[in-house]
């Protein structure tokens, strides 16, 4: 157990390393963006085939993903530049399952996007730039076939997502509520 573990006072008071701002800020804009491509896939379910409201929920879905992926590059080049605090020390296993789970994250993070960018593609269809009216390139030519088993593997992925995500959240409040550490503050932005 951390020598700092009690109240939230001495919590605030030891001292701890942190990530640094364009870490944190990659991070928490990957959240949000991550977060709307899921409500948007969600509220299709809620939107009427070939209804105006189906294409917004899936040009925001689709979009939220190609940042996603403009983003992952840069971010991994900066963790790999400036690497990460020291995690706590919680022994080789918790470290390991750590960078497991990190791993799995930023294995979605680039696969998820490709694959429905691909899927797309597969489909007969550019990404369009929105607000502009601009065709991106596809990426591979029209394939039926190949876009339903993309669309299979897209959703599945997905759905594996969820639960990599809920076990990243999942330890992070472990840690700060039942351990008491700082592995969750010290993703979070410095307070004024």
């Amino acid at each position: 157990m951390p020598a700092h573990k009690g109240t939230a006072a001495a919590l605030e008071a030891a001292p701890f390393a942190r990530h640094d701002a364009v870490a944190i800020a990659f991070h928490w804009l990957m959240f949000v963006l991550v977060a709307v491509a899921y409500a948007a896939i969600e509220l299709r379910g809620f939107t009427g085939k070939g209804t105006t409201a189906r294409m917004v929920v899936m040009d925001v879905h689709e979009w939220a993903g190609v940042l996603v992926l403009a983003l992952i590059v840069p971010r991994l080049i900066w963790r790999a530049v400036r690497g990460a605090p020291a995690p706590e020390p919680y022994g080789r296993l918790g470290q390991l399952a750590g960078a497991a789970v990190h791993g799995l994250l930023y294995l979605f993070l680039l696969a998820q996007p490709i694959l429905g960018v691909l899927m797309i593609n597969a489909g007969g269809h550019a990404l369009t730039v929105p607000g502009l009216g601009i065709d991106l390139p596809s990426l591979i030519a029209r394939d039926a076939a190949l876009k339903d088993l993309l669309g299979e593997i897209h959703e599945t992925v997905g759905n594996a997502f969820y639960l990599v995500i809920g076990l990243h959240a999942m330890a992070a409040l472990f840690h700060h509520y039942m351990l008491g550490d700082n592995t969750l503050r010290r993703m979070l932005p410095r307070r004024k």
